[in-house]
């Protein structure tokens, strides 16, 4: 955001307006258009795919990073660039050392989480590249991959990014770039993750520094928020303690402010950021997965936030009462705690129970944001 921006956003916004200004800006789950702090990376990264300014395929790339180092935001808004700097519809491009062929390239972003087989990834490619009707389902794998390499010998050089490769439901980096093997003479792929892998080309970004990630939070607050609702040293608290982790920066940055706006008070109080950051979890489940589950699993865990503690004291309990306010019966319920247990989205508490002999049961605790959770999903 540029000077003359922060100052027309200022003079717009009235003193008696809302808290918010932009609620996007401040979700964790929104990458921003020139993410702030990952300069030197963004620099790396362009010398690997420094074929493209010669009209070139670039090699494979790997790029990996701990959560919240900005590695989405990073791909994300480059590959945004690079569409609209490079792709067909731009023409010939002309610098003063380069020129880049008049045929361009095509760039396709996909989120692993939401393309995590083969088949849906050969879909989502060739949907990209083509204006005609692409099954969902109805045939195979191979005839998808056939009509892909097809579409992509016929068409532009492309470049595809896969983000979010080697997690729990997602495709491996490796796995994902042999699915792409056969084509490519005229395709490269740009893999995402938090691990180094075994990729030839591969780079590191690193988590942010507490002053990178304070201009993080700063950057955001300032698009999302009226002037002098958060101050420096609220700011600072947020940087020191989500310990390099954007992701958690902002999502107990959201969550305060909806703390804020539900007690109808006029800026962000020491009480309500740290209640906000009580419900981030340590090492939890980023909100990217959790959004991406199916929507009867999201209502699941909706409704479990909203169960008073005597309905959560066992899996059994805490199901039975969510069956009644839903179309699921208990067992169904039952499946889904479970699985969303042994993903990592829930966590299963022994609960100790003197009167009972035998297993104990076990409560469930959440693994993720539930404030901002709860102000998403109502959304």
């Amino acid at each position: 955001m540029d000077i003359g921006e922060r100052i027309e956003r200022r003079r717009a916004t009235p003193p008696a307006a809302n808290l918010v200004v932009e609620w996007s800006a401040l979700s964790p789950v929104t990458h921003v258009s020139n993410p702030v702090g990952r300069g030197s990376t963004l620099e790396r990264l362009l010398d690997a795919l420094d074929p493209l300014f010669s009209g070139h395929l670039p090699p494979n790339v790997h790029l990996y990073g701990p959560p919240g180092a900005g590695k989405s935001a990073l791909v994300s808004a480059l590959f945004s660039q690079l569409a609209t700097q490079l792709s067909p519809e731009r023409g010939t491009i002309l610098t003063t050392t380069r020129a880049v062929d008049e045929d361009g390239f095509d760039f396709v972003y996909i989120d692993a989480r939401t393309a995590s087989t083969a088949f849906r990834l050969y879909r989502t490619v060739l949907d990209s590249l083509t204006d005609d009707h692409v099954p969902e389902r109805g045939v195979g794998t191979g005839v998808l991959q056939r009509k892909l390499a097809t579409a992509v010998s016929r068409s532009n050089k492309v470049v595809v990014a896969v983000d979010h490769v080697g997690e729990d439901e997602t495709l491996a980096a490796e796995e994902v770039t042999a699915l792409f093997e056969d084509m490519s003479g005229s395709l490269s792929v740009l893999t995402v993750g938090r691990t180094r892998g075994r990729e030839e080309h591969a780079l590191e970004i690193p988590a942010y520094s507490t002053h990178e990630l304070t201009d993080v939070v700063t950057e955001r607050a300032s698009r999302g928020l009226r002037q002098g609702i958060l101050d420096h040293a609220r700011v600072k608290t947020i940087a020191e303690w989500a310990e390099g982790d954007a992701h958690d920066a902002l999502a107990a940055l959201f969550g305060a402010v909806t703390l804020a706006v539900d007690a109808d008070a006029d800026r962000i109080l020491d009480e309500y950021l740290e209640a906000a950051m009580d419900a981030v979890p340590r090492d939890g489940v980023s909100l990217g997965i959790v959004l991406s589950l199916p929507e009867n699993r999201r209502r699941v865990l909706a409704e479990l936030l909203e169960l008073d503690t005597d309905a959560r004291t066992s899996v059994e309990s805490s199901a039975a009462a969510i069956a009644t306010e839903t179309d699921l019966s208990p067992g169904t319920v039952t499946r889904y705690l479970y699985e969303l247990a042994e993903a990592g989205v829930l966590e299963r508490i022994t609960t100790r129970n003197g009167r009972r002999s035998g297993r104990q049961p076990s409560r469930l605790e959440p693994r993720f944001p539930t404030l901002v959770f709860r102000a998403l999903h109502e959304d």
